[in-house]
């Protein structure tokens, strides 16, 4: 009997364990609780975040609803690479908050060299490694009817894919730092 008692226990703090970490999956922020399941959708943030994840949010959300559903962004994070006003896109599924310094070398000093892909001639822009000239082009002229606002958006210029963007995601910025 105690045998069964036991595992009765168990099975509910199971469950409710089970329960509490599926609520923090969702996200502890107000915009990313679920209320209407038809205007809602699902976006991944990784990078330069304090917890990167899956969260839930109703239309209209903007990057500043992700920072703050990951608990906000490190200090390493390059806040000239992203737009904490831009209403994120369901078509995404997933941002990268970019960083500073790079990660890989602990004893960086000094921050990695980036170019801004809204205002950044096509030269400058190729320089980039990963960037060919005919893309570096591509994206001068979209941008000139479609400025960026979030890094994810240089995927929607032709000739851009994911593997180009996961090769220039850290060395590119949106705009100059803020005086």
């Amino acid at each position: 009997m105690k045998t069964i008692i036991i595992i009765v226990v168990l099975t509910l703090i199971g469950l409710i364990g089970y329960s509490y970490v599926e609520e923090m999956k969702v996200g502890s922020s107000t915009t990313s609780q679920v209320e209407d399941s038809s205007s809602t959708f699902t976006i991944s943030v990784s990078g330069e975040v304090k917890k990167a994840g899956t969260f839930v949010f109703k239309e209209g959300a903007t990057m500043l609803d992700l920072l703050e559903a990951a608990g906000g962004a490190t200090t390493n994070a390059d806040p000239r690479a992203y737009d904490t006003s831009f209403v994120l896109r369901k078509s995404d599924k997933a941002y990268y908050i970019a960083p500073i310094f790079d990660n890989a070398n602990t004893c960086a000093s000094d921050p990695i060299e980036k170019a801004n892909i809204n205002t950044d001639d096509a030269e400058t822009i190729h320089g980039i490694t990963g960037m060919s000239s005919s893309v570096a082009h591509s994206l001068v002229t979209y941008r000139s009817t479609n400025p960026f606002f979030a890094l994810e958006q240089i995927k929607d210029v032709p000739g851009i894919g994911p593997a180009t963007f996961l090769t220039v995601k850290d060395k590119i910025i949106l705009r100059e730092a803020q005086e």
